[in-house]
């Protein structure tokens, strides 16, 4: 395993949580694939202690019953791991949705064994944690949200560590040959996607056809999936749903998109699935009056967004070439791929301690449409963001919307090189992976925060 590959910025949260002295068993909520699993290896390679790792796919634990007794329980992993469980072991439980008392179980070991530290994981953990026919362990135990790795984390994955740290921390000196380069690891990433595997492929190998394959499998494993968490008469129409997804990907969700032969009830319960499954994401509608945006939501008017972006160039049968050719003019023209790109990344702006969640701006009415593509909140304000190309885009619904709602500040997301401009520029600042703002997509000159004239 590359190890440089997962240093991703969920390590820096495992490691405060190891070190509270009142944590609480922690549970990994994310898609299959995402790199759950090799992030919490790495994680007890780099702090040197003993992993003990107990997936429920294949392995069934006899002390673990209606009962639940966790002394009998650690006595049975002794046994089978040949080790003894303490404050130096971490406990791994993954694919925990195959056992489901053991998330119940977590309540105990939290009570009884706070000194042992543990990690759950499953990839349709979503599913399990809805089931009533056990009791969930409220407020004794927490979760982190991981998604595909980032732009920021490909970065450092491949190589490219240097650039990085200098685009950290002098955002405003950027050179042209800096841009280059950065533009050409863009446009890698958009390929490649943020799938661990993906991204491990291609430092192996430099060969995108073999990522493709990874592709290939990783989509094909979703589509296995179907059965675990659909019924049989729906696993057909999930075909039909998973098939349609790529030409509705960033548009306003229509029922008669889908289908015209099912009933909207039926396509609901399908979409809920997905989304459960983290393969789809909604972007719901806010008016953007006040904060929290999610109280202003509309969650009867949405678009959807996949899990990552290199997966859905995939489904869209794009190839390397045809990512090559995007520049300034074309980045936010190019179907839906810049806006999955910013989407995904979004979804996590406020860190993996939070549940992902995107909010868009529609004003759907006759002769006065508009549409703002992201609504966020920024420093304690909302915050409009339109994904553009360099110079034709036009932001015209990102000012009505600043208008209507007294929006100071907009960002707008391009692929424009601002390494020439002058330095009186209207630059507010440039959002980077920091502790001040969590947003790692921003302004590498792929997007520029400007003041609303």
């Amino acid at each position: 395993m590359h190890n440089t590959l997962m240093e991703r910025n969920a390590t820096i949260y495992l490691k405060s949580w190891f070190k509270d002295k009142k944590r609480k068993p922690l549970i990994l909520r994310g898609a299959r694939q995402v790199g759950k699993s090799t992030l919490v290896r790495l994680f007890a390679e780099e702090l040197d202690i003993t992993l003990v790792e107990i997936n429920f796919e294949t392995l069934k634990l006899k002390s673990l019953n209606e009962e639940i007794n966790i002394e009998d329980i650690i006595e049975e992993l002794e046994y089978k791991f040949q080790v003894n469980i303490n404050r130096k072991t971490l406990l791994f439980f993954d694919e925990i949705q195959q056992a489901p008392l053991m998330i119940q179980a977590l309540r105990y070991f939290y009570e009884k064994k706070p000194e042992i530290p543990i990690i759950a994981a499953g990839s349709l953990l979503e599913f399990a944690l809805e089931n009533k026919s056990f009791s969930m362990p409220v407020g004794r135990i927490e979760y982190y949200h991981l998604g595909p790795m980032s732009f920021f984390e490909f970065l450092n994955a491949i190589g490219a560590a240097k650039l990085l740290n200098f685009l950290i921390e002098n955002p405003f000196k950027l050179k042209e040959y800096h841009y280059v380069e950065l533009t050409n690891y863009f446009k890698k990433y958009l390929y490649i996607g943020g799938m661990p595997e993906a991204i491990l492929t291609y430092i192996n190998t430099k060969d995108m056809n073999k990522v493709q394959k990874v592709h290939q499998s990783i989509v094909q494993t979703y589509r296995t999936d179907f059965s675990k968490y659909s019924t049989r008469s729906q696993q057909f129409k999930m075909e039909e749903l998973f098939d349609v997804l790529p030409r509705i990907i960033g548009k306003k969700f229509k029922y008669t998109e889908i289908s015209t032969i099912y009933q909207a009830r039926e396509i609901k319960v399908l979409i809920s699935l997905l989304e459960k499954s983290k393969v789809i994401q909604k972007c719901y509608h806010t008016n953007g009056i006040s904060l929290p945006l999610k109280a202003y939501a509309d969650t009867s008017v949405y678009k959807i967004f996949f899990l990552d972006v290199g997966i859905l160039n995939y489904l869209n049968g794009s190839s390397y070439e045809e990512i090559q050719d995007y520049n300034e003019q074309t980045f936010g023209t190019k179907g839906v791929i810049a806006e999955q790109f910013t989407a995904q990344h979004l979804s996590y702006l406020h860190g993996g301690h939070e549940p992902p969640e995107l909010f868009y701006w529609l004003r759907d009415k006759k002769n006065e449409n508009a549409e703002v593509d992201f609504v966020i909140k920024y420093k304690n304000k909302i915050c409009p963001l339109e994904v553009k190309s360099g110079k034709a885009g036009k932001m015209k619904s990102l000012f009505q919307f600043a208008q209507k709602n007294n929006c100071k500040l907009g960002i707008r997301v391009d692929l424009k090189d601002r390494s020439n401009e002058k330095s009186d520029i209207e630059v507010v600042e440039h959002l980077i992976d920091s502790e001040k703002v969590k947003i790692d997509l921003l302004n590498f000159h792929i997007g520029q925060i400007e003041l609303l004239r």
